[in-house]
């Protein structure tokens, strides 16, 4: 195994903790539309009819794009938990892939209720349910890749 994949493997348990601060970070926050808009025409340097343009696209694609967020960053933290998982234990097993995945919905859960409680934000069973939807194709890529048992 290269020395990379190595030091990858051994900071696995680190980044799943990064990476649950992170959502619980980023859920913690509200980014109004106008702030989102003079960002990105600040940090794209937009005129204002590139911008009209860009407030055009966004209307139409932001909940394509932010679902599609909310489904990756919970099939990220699957397979942190399924590789953090079998670093710690020194190896997989179906029932630790299952256990893995039930951590992860319930902080979905657990997240979209913390929303509840910042200002200007909300938590959906929607979400819950995308989140779980990235859990669960995360959960079925890793059960495929366990080695299959020969009778």
């Amino acid at each position: 195994m290269s020395p990379f994949r190595q030091l990858f493997r051994k900071t696995l348990p680190f980044l799943l903790v990064a990476w649950l601060f992170f959502i619980f970070g980023t859920s913690s926050t509200v980014v109004r539309p106008n702030e989102f808009f003079a960002l990105i025409q600040q940090v794209f340097q937009l005129d204002e009819n590139s911008l009209n343009g860009f407030q055009v696209f966004w209307g139409a694609a932001w909940l394509l794009i932010v679902k599609c967020w909310h489904f990756t960053e919970f099939a990220v933290l699957l397979l942190l938990c399924v590789g953090s998982l079998r670093w710690l234990t020194g190896s997989l097993s179906q029932s630790k892939i299952l256990a893995a995945s039930v951590f992860c919905i319930i902080f979905a859960a657990s997240d979209e209720w913390h929303q509840t409680f910042i200002p200007d934000r909300y938590g959906t069973l929607w979400d819950v349910g995308v989140d779980s939807l990235g859990v669960a194709l995360a959960t079925l890529w890793c059960l495929s890749r366990l080695p299959r048992k020969i009778d």
